[in-house]
């Protein structure tokens, strides 16, 4: 975190052009002050303003922190083939999983994702392990 008294001396701090930086900060403190953010149309999350120091910056970058595709299962979590049949003994739920979100996924989905699927997939895991002699899964 990167901090300083005024938005001058954080820009400096930050090797930022000191007046697009100023510009910036003060279209953000009009978007709070009318309760409306024309530039990013929104009308939420300006909460506060930022014109009273200490200010504090921070390096953000993207990162991935939920793949939208992964193999496909069917409702027993059985993983399917290209021809969408169950490959015998392949089991799968959580993030591997392709195809449960559909194109867009709201945050918190895959937590329902790992108890509902890692739940199924083990218990029919579980039941194919005491179904088939371990002779012929080693021969598999």
């Amino acid at each position: 975190m990167t901090s300083a008294s005024t938005p001058s001396e954080l820009a400096a701090k930050l090797g930022l052009d000191e007046s697009a930086f100023l510009a910036t900060l003060d279209r953000y403190n009009a978007a709070v002050e009318k309760q409306d953010d024309e530039e990013f149309g929104r009308k939420t999350a300006l909460r506060a303003p930022l014109n009273e120091g200490p200010y504090h910056a921070i390096q953000i970058a993207p990162g991935v922190h939920h793949t939208m595709g992964g193999v496909t299962i069917n409702t027993d979590t059985n993983v399917l083939n290209a021809q969408k049949q169950a490959i015998p003994g392949a089991y799968a739920a959580g993030e591997v999983v392709g195809g449960i979100h559909g194109g867009n996924r709201i945050g918190g989905n895959a937590v329902a994702d790992i108890i509902i699927f890692g739940t199924l997939a083990g218990h029919q895991a579980a039941m194919r392990a005491q179904q088939v002699p371990w002779a012929m899964l080693e021969s598999a």
